[in-house]
């Protein structure tokens, strides 16, 4: 789940610029997703991301690591590269349906929503995993996804996000990185 955790912080450094809405509002006159929505945030989170994911690979493969895990398993280059980012992409896609329905129910940006705030970005990261594991299967020779997210690892993930997420949120506003601390 790295690549979805390192993408759903990225955009508070890469983020910024235009938002994916053009500022445009919905039917209801409330914006469709917000200024906290950016395009460049959307597109490079996601491959600073993958960039680190490639970067861990080489120490645990290129480096005494390997015998810590074997990271072969994701598949030969460019595939595990695509994979992180789809699913770093998929992370932010998923953060970025849940603004839109923050908004249709009156929440402001930056408001509580408990538990769609910590589980949006992880339904959306594995929504794309699930994707792009049997898209990139037949050039990776192996499905990633269903290699390496058993019942037992997706339950663990879902059970232990929400803290981790409050627990980064926390962080990020002490150093006043965010405006909110969940």
């Amino acid at each position: 789940m790295l690549p979805a955790y390192l993408a759903n912080i990225g955009p508070v450094f890469v983020g910024g610029g235009a938002p994916i809405d053009m500022g445009r509002k919905w039917r209801d006159g409330k914006p469709i997703l917000g200024p906290g929505k950016t395009w460049r945030g959307l597109l490079l989170a996601p491959l600073v991301a993958a960039l680190v994911i490639g970067l861990l690979r080489w120490l645990v493969v290129s480096t005494s690591w390997g015998s810590v895990q074997d990271w072969s398993d994701w598949g030969p280059a460019p595939w595990w590269l695509a994979f992180a980012y789809l699913m770093g992409l998929g992370a932010l896609v998923g953060d970025a349906v849940k603004s839109f329905f923050k908004r249709r129910t009156g929440r402001d940006r930056g408001a509580k929503w408990p538990f769609f705030d910590q589980l949006d970005f992880v339904a959306g990261s594995l929504l794309f995993a699930f994707l792009a594991g049997y898209a990139l299967a037949p050039w990776s020779g192996t499905n990633v996804f269903t290699d390496d997210f058993t019942w037992p690892r997706l339950l663990v993930i879902v059970i232990l996000t929400p803290g981790l997420h409050l627990a980064v949120n926390w962080i990020g506003w002490k150093l006043k990185l965010k405006d909110v601390p969940w």
